[in-house]
């Protein structure tokens, strides 16, 4: 199975916004994943009058906090005006070799890229959410080629999300991040 790809297009946003906009996409793509039992859990953003479904799972509500806590320590620290991150999904496969006894295959990818601006309304931060998150909801309907559930988790298939590092900005990063051992929630 191949890994399939989804650029999802850039937002525009201030620095205030970025932690709470990256937990309402992740969070949102992890909801559309979410294949098992899930206690959905609505979520009202205070940066924006915008709500969202978010699955009501600890480890994954922290993961995604700390990685938003990184990547705005990390902009912060570059002093940057654009930043990227993706989140994987991997299957497990049992593969024995001499080495190991299990692989995990990206199946699917989002890269998400934001341009972090001086000034932006609300209601154009509003319309680019309503937006992303109907892309999503949009692409996660199209995909037909889902590996087969294993597990009876909440999130049957590991994830991982991935910063842009600050010598490329992402896209390269994540790409090469794609193929070698990811860190895996979950």
């Amino acid at each position: 199975m191949n890994s399939k790809q989804y650029v999802l297009k850039e937002i525009n946003l201030q620095y205030s916004q970025l932690k709470e906009v990256v937990q309402c996409i992740l969070h949102s793509i992890l909801f559309q994943r979410s294949l098992g039992t899930v206690k959905p859990k609505d979520t009202t953003m205070d940066c924006v009058d915008f709500s969202y479904v978010k699955s009501d799972d600890p480890s994954s509500s922290k993961h995604i906090e700390d990685k938003s806590e990184e990547l705005l320590s990390s902009i912060i620290k570059r002093k940057a005006k654009t930043a990227q991150l993706s989140i994987s999904f991997y299957e497990k496969r049992t593969k024995t070799t001499i080495f190991s006894n299990n692989n995990n295959v990206c199946w699917e990818q989002w890269i998400i890229s934001f341009q972090l601006v001086h000034a932006m309304d609300q209601k154009s931060l509003f319309s680019q959410l309503t937006d992303t998150i109907n892309k999503i909801i949009e692409n996660v309907n199209q995909e037909k080629s889902i590996p087969p559930i294993t597990s009876s988790n909440e999130m049957p298939f590991p994830f991982s999300i991935q910063i842009g590092s600050e010598n490329t900005g992402g896209v390269v990063d994540i790409i090469y991040n794609m193929f070698k051992p990811p860190q895996i929630t979950k």
